[in-house]
């Protein structure tokens, strides 16, 4: 299935089609007779769509960095931003062309500054986000992922929260959905940010937003936030729209951290909620490390643990 034409439709609805997963969860389900709530299997199951950010794929030109996720296992590919999507989104676009692989998420790239108490800097981040939300439709990505905060906060949070929500996030997701897009809302970890930390207050801001506004969320920060992957990830129900994966303990390529890598407690939330999206690495390798070598080991460890979830 051509992923790149599944993702066109529902983010108009404030949904995300990659996940796909009408009344999956409890909450918009019957209940049983004890008042607990009960999940009912998405309509369609959810996929293990693995990706890497393209930077980190083998190959010097972009026709031998997407010939190498094909023959490997891969789903998707994962873009950078700012003027590398610019310069090279449609040459991208082309290349893809008569292939099974879809465009994730464009990670970040924009200028600015969400946080800052200057209206200026703040409107450049708005300003400098639209050019690349209109490429990630153009490729039909997901979306564009946001950082609202990070650790220089120059508003009081529930000022910052409200302009946001308000101004500066939902003139982007209004932007995203004229071109079939989203802005994707990442959060961090409490030394990076201590303003969105949990998958569910970026799902609570998203759907404050309303559509063209996701979240996603990313193993390592959840690994220092979340009580559970799963319900971390049960907690954006259908406005999960991309995951980031790394190892657990070095924020390096899964499998390199050993028996600490074990994501199976997030892949039974993913398949529970019928995710379709990507699952993309974002970490580093070990210093003279044979690199493919480690991806196809990725690639094994992943698919192991997605099949036991």
């Amino acid at each position: 299935m051509v992923r790149r034409d599944f993702l066109k439709t529902s983010i108009i609805a404030g949904t995300i089609a990659v996940c796909e997963t009408p009344g999956a969860l409890a909450q918009e389900q019957a209940t049983e007779n004890n008042g607990m709530p009960r999940l009912v299997p998405p309509a369609k199951p959810a996929e293990l769509n693995l990706c890497l950010q393209y930077g980190a794929i083998p190959g010097a030109e972009m026709k031998e960095k997407l010939d190498f996720l094909e023959a490997n296992g891969f789903a998707s590919v994962e873009t950078g931003g700012g003027d590398w999507l610019i310069n090279n989104a449609d040459a991208l676009a082309k290349e893809l062309e008569g292939r099974k692989l879809f465009v994730s998420a464009v990670c970040a790239g924009y200028k600015g500054d969400f946080a800052s108490a200057d209206q200026a800097t703040r409107r450049l981040a708005v300003d400098s986000c639209k050019p690349l939300l209109e490429k990630a439709g153009m490729l039909k990505s997901c979306g564009l992922i946001v950082c609202p905060a990070r650790r220089n906060v120059g508003m009081a949070f529930p000022e910052l929260r409200d302009d946001f929500v308000k101004n500066t996030g939902r003139e982007l997701a209004e932007h995203a959905v004229k071109f079939n897009t989203s802005i994707v809302l990442e959060p961090l970890q409490r030394s990076e940010t201590m303003f969105l930390r949990l998958v569910a207050d970026g799902a609570a801001i998203a759907r404050d937003i309303g559509p063209g506004c996701t979240v996603m969320g990313d193993f390592w920060h959840m690994s220092k936030e979340e009580n559970s992957f799963m319900g971390a990830f049960l907690s954006a129900g259908k406005l999960l729209s991309h995951v980031h994966i790394a190892s657990l303990k070095g924020r390096q390529i899964p499998g390199v951290d050993g028996s600490a890598d074990n994501y199976t407690d997030g892949f039974k939330g993913l398949k529970l909620l019928g995710y379709r999206g990507a699952v993309s690495l974002e970490g580093g390798f070990p210093k003279d490390s044979d690199r493919k070598q480690l991806i196809l080991n990725m690639v094994k460890l992943l698919r192991e643990q997605w099949i036991v979830a």
